[in-house]
């Protein structure tokens, strides 16, 4: 018996489609299962420090108030000009407002309330708030409305 060689050619590999099909779709409704479609993530929840007591009573001076109003225009969303106040008197800027504050800091540490409307970003708020640790506020407080 005569045996003769014969030559080996490599198997190509098959994938199994199906069972690929299989897994894709699985996956595919497991995360549909599990995804929320909640915006949950685009809102930054700011727990604010609740004021207990008077602050008024820890010094002789009311403490400053600061509020931070939308014009007109940017409640209809078409500007993006925020008023600034400060002890009620309407501010051209946040640099008028460090004028002022600078002011009253050079009499005494007095206490400073920052609020401001609903629509204002946290932005102008933190800047407020940087403003016065500049200016050497060491009581700064936000209030809720």
């Amino acid at each position: 018996m005569l045996l003769t060689r014969q030559s080996l050619k490599p198997v190509r590999p098959v994938l199994n489609i199906a069972a690929m099909i299989d897994v894709v779709f699985l996956l595919l409704i497991f995360f549909m299962c599990t995804i929320s479609f909640e915006a949950v993530d685009k809102d930054l929840s700011a727990q604010i420090p609740q004021v207990s007591g008077d602050p008024s009573e820890e010094s002789d001076f009311e403490p400053i108030r600061i509020e931070l109003r939308l014009t007109e225009a940017e409640a209809e969303g078409i500007g993006s000009e925020v008023l600034v106040f400060c002890d009620g008197l309407k501010c051209s800027g946040y640099g008028e407002m460090a004028e002022m504050l600078s002011q009253r800091r050079a009499i005494a540490d007095i206490p400073v309330i920052i609020s401001g409307e609903d629509e204002i970003d946290y932005e102008n708020l933190v800047r407020v708030m940087d403003i016065c640790y500049e200016i050497g506020f060491s009581r700064v407080a936000f209030s809720a409305k």
